[in-house]
Formats: structure tokens, C-alpha cells, sequence
């Protein structure tokens, strides 16, 4: 007890001496508040229309800007997302149309650009990009943030200061920091030499949007702030390889569909106390993982002969090696170091990442308003989970109206259309002509689906609205 009350004198003596002084604080808000944007759209759904505003930060000289893909969800597909804006705060608020480039799961980031200047336009935008640094931070480091006040505060910028407390471990490497806490989601953190060397992240309690109806939630990030940040290094390859507006984000693919860490008597029955491993679930047949041998069961000691990373349980040693693999290109070659049984030596495999196949917000989709329900085209994770062959033909229900037509005839989400009257459905496309088709010509018939869910053949009859 005595031993700790004397670290903690010596820590807030440190935080007392080494605090940063008001004519400092006020220099590096004026210097990164230009950086500071809002970020705004328009989610344009079946369920209505609703903008969104969240933090953004200026990071490229053409008007190249980030924001937490929190304020993007991965699950939103990317046409009901419009009228991107940046909105450069001051006495008057300015807003500039941009155009949406592209989320980035390797760190959780989505980009935008500031559209090029109008020969009508009075001025030209002068973009000033905060520059990330590399740079390691120690505990009892001080750390300042600045950050960005909601939209009933006109987006004004403030200033907060904290103590690292501690590196974590894990998928992603956070610094937590005390006993004050950070400047919102999305902001920049700098340490006291005046290096950009982090990010907030959106975590437990915070809020994402600056526009919030209730004021009062627009200040939670002042009641209570974040507490932790990811360090540079954690985001920098998002950073120097940005999406490309109008193109997919080319992910690599291993196909395996699960892996989890190893528990401790797995672990000891493996003869790997102590070591980080990860143990292979189901592997996809076709898949790279597949055509090099990988099996169910197998356990990965090594990637590219390196010990695997260990985080501070063990499945997070499984969520660190996807994620490494997330951030390679797709065609590189991995070689994984596998055992198969206990007291046996590792073999090697070595895997050709392919690309990851299409996911749900990335499919075309349909949407009957009369009846109110979206289909859509089928990616692999439904025919995955369903154990159905790559080739099936139909269409997925994505989302069914409440209070609609739909919703009355017993159509639910996940559903997997196979029929319409009869008539055999191949994909998203003809599902929509046959079903505008049937609907003009016969206004006030039902519309009868023939569809699978769970395992189980269904007919569901649509009664048109009246």
C-alpha cells in the first residue's frame, strides 16, 4: 500500500509539473482547428430519410478527409448514403459537397473527398491535412487532444488533456489514458511535442452523431469522454492507401469461416502452454485455405514464420491474425506454421489470398413500396449459412416494412424468395421486373411467394394494400 501511494504521488506530481501551459493549449487548437470539418449525408432508406453529422478531419492537401465508420455502418449499403457535405465551421457556417470514396474495415475509418471547386466560386478551399506520426507513447506520458463541439455549439473546438495509464493488447492496440479523457470521436491526439500520434475511436458510451436532436446528447463526449485511442501505427496503412472512389475495397480472403483462440486445457493438450495459438473452425471447400490442405481442427502456431501476437484473452490471438491478414493485398502468399496432432512438429501451408466475396450492403437490391419489403441479390453468407450450393437462384429479403402489406402476409427478414406466382426467380433483377410486371397488370391480385426459411418450404401470400 505504501509502495503504490508513493507511484501515485510521483504521477500526479509528474501530471502537475508537466502540464501543458494556457498560451500552448490555445497555440495548438488555433493550429488544428482548420483541420476540424463536420461530416454530413443524407441515409436515404425504405424506413426515411434522416441526416447525419459526425466529426471528420482534413488529412490530404486535395481535400482528402476521414471520419469514424461508426457514422457509416459496414451494413448500410452504399446507395442509400447521399449528398455528402463537409461543413467547415466559423462565425458562418460554409458547407462544400464531397464525394464518398469508401469505408476501410482494416481500421474502421471511411473516407470522403471535398468536390473540386465550380469555375463560379468565389474562392478556392486551402486544405490543411493533419499529419499522423508513428510515434510510441509511454505511460505517465502526456497526452492533449482536440476535438469538435456539437452542431447546437456550431461545431466549435476544444481543447483536453490526460495521462497514458496503459498499453492494451488486442485486435486493435488502444492506449487507454486518465484521469481526464479525450476530445471526441474522431478526433486527433497529439503528444506534447505537438506529433499527431493517434485517433479516437468510437467505443462504449460515446456518441457518433453532432446533431443530435437532444442537446443534452450532444455534449455526452464532455460528460463523459473517451478513454481510450488508437496510436498511428494501428491505422497508418488506411492512411497511405486510401480507397479508391467507385471501386470496392479489395479485401483478402483466406476461407476459413472460424477461428478461435486456444483455451487453456486445449492449449496444455497441444503442448502449448503459455503460447499463443488459434484453432481452425469450418474452412469453406473451393476456398484458398481449402485447396492448401488447411483442415477443421488444425491449430496455427505461426504466420510467415513469426509466433503468432497475443492479446490479453485468448480468442483476441485469433482476431489479431485475421486481422493481419485483413491488411495484406489480395494474391500475397502466406505460409502458416499448422499442427495437426499433439507432440508432432508443425507443418507449413502456404495459402494464395483470393478476394473476399460480396457482402450484404454491397448487393443490388429491390424495393416494392406498395407492398413494402426490399430483395435482394444473394451473396455467399447466405448460401453459407444455409448450406446451400454457390449457384442457388432467388433473392433475399432484406427488410420488411412495419405495418405494411408485407409484414400482414407473414414475409420476414432472411427469408430466400425462390418463387414469384409461379414464376421461378434467378436474381434480383428479374425478381423486379417479373414482380412490377404482375403488379401493373393485375393491381389487385396477391402477390404468392414460395420461399425457404429455416430449412422449410413456406408460401406467403401478399394481399395488395387497399
Amino acid at each position: 500500500m505504501q509502495r503504490f501511494s508513493m507511484v501515485l504521488v510521483l504521477v500526479c506530481l509528474s501530471w502537475s509539473a508537466s502540464a501543458v501551459t494556457p498560451e500552448a493549449a490555445q497555440k495548438l487548437v488555433t493550429e488544428v482547428s482548420p483541420s476540424l470539418v463536420a461530416v454530413q449525408y443524407t441515409y436515404d432508406g425504405e424506413l426515411g430519410r434522416r441526416d447525419l453529422v459526425g466529426a471528420g478531419l482534413v488529412i490530404g492537401e486535395d481535400g482528402l478527409i476521414v471520419t469514424s465508420m461508426t457514422l457509416t455502418p459496414q451494413l448500410l449499403p452504399d446507395v442509400q448514403m447521399k449528398d455528402f457535405k463537409i461543413i467547415i465551421p466559423g462565425d458562418e457556417l460554409k458547407e462544400i459537397d464531397a464525394t464518398f470514396v469508401g469505408r476501410d474495415e482494416r481500421s474502421n475509418l471511411t473516407f470522403l473527398r471535398a468536390n473540386a471547386p465550380k469555375e463560379t466560386d468565389k474562392e478556392k478551399m486551402h486544405w490543411k491535412p493533419v499529419k499522423f506520426e508513428d510515434v510510441p507513447v509511454q505511460v505517465g506520458e502526456e497526452i492533449l487532444s482536440v476535438g469538435m463541439l456539437g452542431k447546437t455549439a456550431s461545431y466549435q473546438a476544444y481543447f483536453t488533456q490526460a495521462l497514458v495509464s496503459a498499453n492494451l493488447r488486442g485486435e486493435n492496440r488502444h492506449v487507454l489514458v486518465t484521469p481526464n479523457g479525450l476530445a471526441g470521436v474522431g478526433s486527433p491526439v497529439f503528444n506534447t511535442a505537438g506529433k499527431a500520434v493517434g485517433w479516437v475511436p468510437m467505443q462504449a458510451g460515446q456518441l457518433i452523431t453532432l446533431n443530435d436532436t437532444n442537446p443534452q446528447n450532444q455534449l455526452q463526449s464532455l460528460y463523459a469522454p473517451p478513454r481510450m485511442f488508437l496510436p498511428t501505427k494501428e491505422f497508418s496503412l488506411s492512411l497511405k492507401d486510401p480507397p479508391i472512389a467507385g471501386e470496392p475495397l479489395k479485401l483478402p480472403w483466406l476461407g476459413v469461416a472460424q477461428m478461435t483462440g486456444l483455451k487453456k486445457e486445449v492449449a496444455d493438450y497441444y503442448g502449448l502452454t503459455g503460447q499463443p495459438a488459434v484453432q481452425v473452425g469450418d474452412v469453406v471447400k473451393g476456398t484458398p485455405a481449402d485447396k492448401a490442405g488447411m483442415k477443421p481442427g488444425n491449430v496455427i502456431v505461426k504466420m510467415n514464420g513469426k509466433p503468432l501476437e497475443r492479446g490479453d484473452e485468448p480468442d483476441e490471438a485469433a482476431m489479431i491474425l485475421m486481422k493481419n491478414v485483413k491488411q495484406m493485398k489480395v494474391g500475397t502468399e502466406v505460409t502458416f506454421s499448422i499442427i495437426t496432432e499433439p507432440n508432432k512438429p508443425p507443418t507449413d501451408l502456404k495459402v494464395t489470398l483470393v478476394e473476399r466475396p460480396k457482402e450484404e450492403n454491397q448487393a443490388a437490391r429491390f424495393f416494392a413500396e406498395d407492398m413494402g419489403f426490399t430483395a435482394r441479390e444473394i451473396v455467399f453468407q447466405d448460401t453459407y449459412r444455409r448450406k446451400l450450393p454457390a449457384e442457388q437462384k432467388g433473392v433475399v429479403i432484406a427488410l420488411v416494412k412495419p405495418a405494411g402489406a408485407a409484414q400482414a402476409g407473414k414475409l420476414e427478414r432472411g427469408d430466400l424468395i425462390t418463387k414469384l406466382n409461379q414464376t421461378p426467380i434467378t436474381d434480383v433483377e428479374q425478381f423486379k421486373k417479373v414482380y412490377q410486371e404482375f403488379r401493373k397488370a393485375k393491381p389487385k391480385e396477391a402477390v404468392v411467394l414460395e420461399a425457404v426459411r429455416g430449412g422449410n418450404d413456406e408460401i406467403i401470400r401478399l394481399e395488395p394494400p387497399q
